[in-house]
């Protein structure tokens, strides 16, 4: 293999053995091995020309133009994709939000309508038992209950069940009935049209607001049997509720059957509160009219 060197005032190669002659293949294994370094030097000379290094700079300022315009390129079509997927996201949140809130509002809606009808059905004729009681039970016949005769007291009971049986529209109202009872229990109602009170209900140790209460109890259980079976105008929801009840009111079903038991089935609560409620209204305004 034949070796080179540079002259530096020429920069071209001279052979050093005289007596051979170049060839076209000793040109091509020249240059195939010139130095990568001596390339280099060669290429940073070039540079230095004067007209080489504007050219230069004028491709270096070419290229930046072009790097800043694909720069804001990308940077603008990262802002309309991101703008676009916000969009989407913030439109697909609107939907669901949409949804839930109209699902919400019609559940609403459906809600207070149910609600409006129970509450509706549970207050009717309390308001009609408190003034009938308030004008039947006054101060006077209370403080002088123990001393009334026992007919008195039965005239009372009477009075109050007919005023009663107006508030709650009763459509088979028969009468009170007065009879001896098993211990605790202080009245019943079957359907029938009569209602069954305790004999010690009138007696001088009792107390007006227990005769007030348990015939607005009895009575009002008239008055589910008589919305069970269609004589009044109440909602489906309350009547389908008192129908079923009715049909597990039994002393004799087990907890697994009836698992409400007796004082939590839905007839006992309703005829509870309408009891309760005709004496805390009655109490209610007694106590403040002492007080005025």
């Amino acid at each position: 293999m034949n070796e080179f060197e540079f002259s530096q005032e020429t920069s071209q190669p001279f052979e050093t053995n005289e007596n051979m002659e170049v060839n076209d293949d000793a040109q091509n294994q020249t240059r195939a091995s010139i130095n990568p370094a001596v390339v280099a030097y060669g290429a940073m000379r070039v540079a230095e020309i004067p007209e080489v290094r504007e050219k230069i700079e004028e491709g270096k300022e070419a290229i930046g133009d072009v790097l800043t315009e694909v720069k804001d390129t990308v940077v603008e079509f990262g802002e309309k994709v991101t703008d676009g997927i916000s969009d989407f996201c913030m439109g697909v949140y609107e939907n669901v939000k949409d949804f839930f809130s109209d699902s919400k509002e019609v559940e609403d809606r459906e809600f207070a309508k149910l609600n409006e009808g129970f509450t509706e059905t549970r207050e009717f004729g309390i308001q009609e038992c408190t003034d009938a009681a308030l004008s039947i039970f006054t101060p006077e016949v209370i403080a002088n209950w123990s001393s009334m005769s026992r007919d008195e007291r039965i005239e009372i009971a009477n009075a109050y069940a007919g005023e009663v049986a107006k508030a709650f529209e009763l459509v088979d109202y028969k009468g009170v009935i007065i009879e001896t009872m098993e211990p605790g229990i202080g009245g019943s109602n079957n359907g029938d049209g009569y209602i069954h009170l305790t004999n010690l209900l009138v007696e001088a140790w009792t107390t007006p607001f227990e005769i007030m209460d348990t015939i607005t109890h009895e009575m009002r259980h008239q008055y589910q049997d008589e919305c069970v079976r269609g004589y009044h105008d109440i909602p489906d929801d309350v009547r389908t509720e008192w129908s079923v009840a009715s049909s597990i009111y039994n002393y004799d079903y087990p907890s697994c059957y009836d698992p409400w038991g007796y004082k939590y089935n839905p007839l006992e609560i309703d005829s509870r509160y309408a009891g309760e409620s005709v004496v805390r209204n009655v109490s209610n305004q007694m106590f403040n009219e002492l007080s005025a």
